[in-house]
């Protein structure tokens, strides 16, 4: 696999995570492999397979894209990619719409609700943004804790269980290009 497994499974987990974990129940893929290898290219900014001696193979698609419906009735619009003609910005937010609120969570998180009446950003009182590296120490000793037994595993097994057919069902989707109900 490439950007799906290598980027896009965080988040689909993620995204899962906020959700309460739901169960998905279909998806639909599409995979393409039309830029990684264009001899014409001559910065080094492009994909490399396995090392500098296969610079001319890539072997795996460089853009996938997916929506996944989950039981409780959401959808996820997944989009990753290893190389596209859209320049140099890397864009790792992730949006979520409801019925109540919408929530853009990027390297910071912004609310927009309606109050009154009127459609609002609502400020989050003590809201600075968020690191990778806050987010990721978090992680680190959350995993420490549960290795010493002193906390349950938020992610446990049978979470990457639900990971794999999902990211499986993108995969036949994208090859039969019909929809795979899960």
């Amino acid at each position: 696999g490439g950007p799906l497994i290598d980027l896009g499974v965080h988040v689909i987990d993620l995204a899962r995570y906020l959700m309460d974990k739901p169960k998905a129940v279909s998806v639909y893929g599409a995979t393409f492999t039309k830029l990684g290898n264009r001899p014409n290219i001559k910065s080094a900014r492009g994909y490399v397979a396995t090392s500098a001696k296969s610079q001319t193979v890539c072997d795996c698609e460089d853009l996938a894209t997916a929506m996944i419906r989950f039981e409780n009735g959401a959808v996820l619009s997944v989009e990753t990619s290893f190389s596209l003609n859209m320049g140099q910005k890397e864009d790792t937010g992730m949006q979520f719409f409801g019925t109540k609120a919408g929530v853009s969570y990027d390297k910071e998180v912004q609310l927009f609700s309606e109050m009154d009446g009127y459609l609002t950003n609502v400020e989050i009182a003590g809201g600075k943004p968020r690191t990778f590296e806050e987010d990721f120490t978090r992680e680190i000793h959350h995993f420490i804790a549960c290795v010493k037994g002193e906390t349950e595993c938020i992610n446990p097994a049978e979470d990457g269980v639900e990971m794999m057919k999902i990211l499986c069902a993108i995969y036949r989707s994208a090859e039969s290009g019909h929809e795979e109900v899960l």
